[in-house]
């Protein structure tokens, strides 16, 4: 019996060593990149594409499910494509980089979380929020705006973490809570320059963030307005059948609290000026920076703060645990930028081109409106924005179907976050799915498909008005 238990004790201590050694290996990639960038020479661009090689070899047999599927599927007819057109090595190993700066993004970006959970603000937000949870409007909107600021920063953690707070409420409505903090996160794609859909997007297309951010924020707005809208009719009714108890409310002194509430939006504020300045200031890349400011910012405001030793293990905690648990995204992501690699050695540009010039002419809200759509429908059915989005941004010039960058960039970066509401593959719907104890169909299809319907009509007319 006793040597049974050591045995399972070693068998647990070598599945912690080798998921310490994929994050390791898998932040290489991080660290790639951002040599990359200040070295770009052939002899690092085969270093990290033989380590993007590592990390798909090893991470390949251990993923399920649809992503395996989807995972296999493009990589097998990747190499396929890639085999029949006879592509030189140099085109292979290029294409295998296609989505590092996403990944790098994907990477780097949880690290901004360490000053959140280091100040305690979570808890802070909790104490002031809770008097008024119970009541549907606020809960629905106020959830929804909390995981909107939020997620721009602290990414799909922000997810658990609101839903965290409604807990405090005595309502107990499943399709407000998912609604509000699935529609308020994937929202926060259409503009933070800390989500992957945006690194790939600014590294695809001659755009600057900040030429398109006041835009893609406006379309952001809107959604609000929409999704409070559409769930309009549910909110009255939920509010009809509730009844709050004041009997027992106490008057708590919140003014601490408050306090921290507000250095948690100035700390929000301040990471996203970094980025601006820091942007306008400097010739590097967006992609570039926000790695910089992921990985320095947290670390000063730390040690600024008295908790050098608290970066160090939420550090080690993200690349020992944190990025393993990403693994099966980031191969996807990979595999996607390689397969869109094979794509344009063919002639499918071409006649995607010209389909779409065909159907539409200098219809551009059809265009416009047929894209997005594309998206969404393969979203449904399991498959990862990424895929779709990454062959669209590197295979189609937008000025050969009658679109600016900058409209371009909007269009797929709305894209990606209106399909995220309505995929049943997302990771936000099944976390929400299993933290509601919900069906995962209800939580993205079910409760959603009219917001969806009604923002892919949005859309078009959106970037017609604004001119952009």
């Amino acid at each position: 019996m006793k040597l049974q238990t050591v045995t399972h004790a070693e068998v647990r201590s070598t599945k912690r060593n080798i998921e310490k050694f994929q994050g390791i290996l898998i932040s290489l990639l991080a660290v790639g990149f951002i040599l990359l960038q200040f070295f770009p020479v052939p002899q690092m661009e085969i270093i990290i594409s033989i380590i993007i090689i590592g990390v798909i070899v090893w991470v390949m047999p251990v993923i399920r499910g649809v992503t395996l599927v989807i995972s296999s599927v493009l990589l097998v007819t990747g190499v396929i494509i890639m085999l029949y057109y006879n592509i030189p090595i140099q085109e292979w190993i290029k294409s295998l980089r296609i989505n590092l700066t996403l990944v790098a993004v994907f990477l780097c970006v949880p690290l901004l979380g360490i000053p959140v959970k280091a100040g305690g603000y979570v808890e802070a937000l909790k104490k002031v929020l809770s008097n008024k949870m119970n009541k549907p409007n606020f809960l629905f909107l106020g959830s929804k705006l909390l995981t909107h600021l939020l997620g721009v920063i602290l990414n799909i953690g922000s997810v658990s973490i609101v839903n965290k707070l409604t807990e405090a409420s005595n309502l107990k409505a499943p399709r407000l809570v998912a609604n509000a903090i699935n529609r308020g996160f994937v929202t926060t794609i259409f503009w933070s320059p800390y989500f992957s859909a945006m690194a790939l997007v600014l590294s695809q297309l001659p755009v600057n963030w900040s030429s398109i951010v006041l835009y893609a924020i406006g379309l952001s707005m809107i959604s609000i307005l929409v999704s409070f809208m559409v769930e309009r009719k549910f909110l009255i009714s939920l509010s009809q059948s509730v009844k709050i108890d004041r009997t027992n409310s106490k008057e708590i002194d919140l003014r601490k609290d408050k306090q921290r509430v507000i250095e948690l939006f100035i700390l929000l504020t301040i990471m996203m000026s970094t980025v601006l300045i820091l942007e306008i200031a400097t010739t590097y890349s967006m992609v570039l920076i926000i790695c910089l400011v992921s990985i320095i910012f947290p670390l000063l405001w730390c040690i600024g703060s008295g908790k050098g030793s608290f970066y160090t293990k939420e550090f080690k905690n993200h690349v020992y645990h944190g990025i393993p648990r990403l693994k099966k995204e980031i191969v996807l992501f990979l595999i996607a930028g390689f397969f869109s690699g094979a794509i344009i050695q063919t002639q499918f540009s071409a006649h995607f081109i010209t389909l779409i010039n065909s159907m539409f002419g200098s219809f551009t809200m059809g265009i416009t409106f047929f894209l997005s759509l594309i998206v969404v429908l393969t979203a449904i059915v399991g498959i990862h924005p990424i895929v779709v989005i990454t062959i669209l941004v590197t295979s189609i010039d937008p000025e050969l179907i009658g679109f600016s960058p900058e409209y371009f960039s909007i269009l797929l970066l709305a894209s990606w976050g209106i399909s995220n509401v309505i995929s049943p593959a997302t990771a936000v719907s099944n976390i929400l799915a299993n933290l509601l104890n919900s069906n995962i169909l209800d939580v993205s299809i079910r409760w959603n498909w009219k917001f969806v319907l009604i923002m892919l009509f949005v859309l078009p007319i959106y970037l017609m008005f604004i001119g952009v």
